[in-house]
């Protein structure tokens, strides 16, 4: 190798201080984030509260509370008949249910299936074409409650709808079944799971 210069002294002493390790200054050391251990606390924490939540139902049941007596052994009028009125809002319209059975087709007596089907509407009012029919629930509501002997003590209707309901349906219903154009209905409007 003839042709090759060779190093001077301070050429290879530039070369060594180049190639040798630096060692980092404190302040340089705190200027590094490492969150590696970090994202393993967050991932822990975060796997044993999900694993902790509880998730609860709320499922209302229909009971009356006991009647206080007059004294003396002395019973209330057992027979008062109450309404017990269910709305269930389904995807092919409502299902009306007293307190023994369901309503019919139409709100013509007992039966089952869906109490009032919905009706055709515009395309404008709907996207498949029929909507739900509030004016015939309320129709319903007035003819239910007119046919309970203490219709005026009679304030409640339960409301429960499917999941794939839309909630400007359950609002609607629920205004519906409040009052009529010859008063009031049932104001008192619960909505409530129905335990299937």
């Amino acid at each position: 190798m003839a042709g090759e210069e060779k190093l001077s002294a301070a050429q290879r002493s530039k070369i060594r201080r180049i190639a040798a390790p630096k060692e980092l200054d404190p302040a340089d050391e705190a200027g590094e984030l490492n969150i590696v251990p970090f994202l393993d606390i967050i991932t822990n924490v975060l796997m044993f509260v999900l694993a902790s939540i509880s998730v609860t139902f709320t499922v209302s049941l229909m009971a009356d509370a006991p009647k206080a007596g007059s004294g003396g052994g002395v019973k209330s009028n057992p027979a008062e008949e109450s309404l017990n009125l269910t709305v269930i809002i389904a995807s092919d319209g409502y299902v009306i249910k007293g307190k023994g059975a369901s309503i019919a087709p139409g709100c013509e007596g007992v039966g089952s299936g869906i109490t009032l089907p919905r009706v055709s509407a515009p395309a404008a009012e709907s996207f498949d074409g029929k909507r739900y029919d509030q004016a015939g629930l309320k129709k319903c509501a007035r003819r239910l409650k007119e046919q309970v002997p203490n219709a005026d003590v009679e304030k409640q209707v339960m409301i429960t709808a499917n999941p794939n309901v839309p909630f400007q349906e359950i609002v609607k219903a629920m205004d519906a079944l409040r009052s009529d154009e010859k008063g009031e209905l049932f104001p008192q409007v619960v909505f409530t799971v129905l335990k299937g």
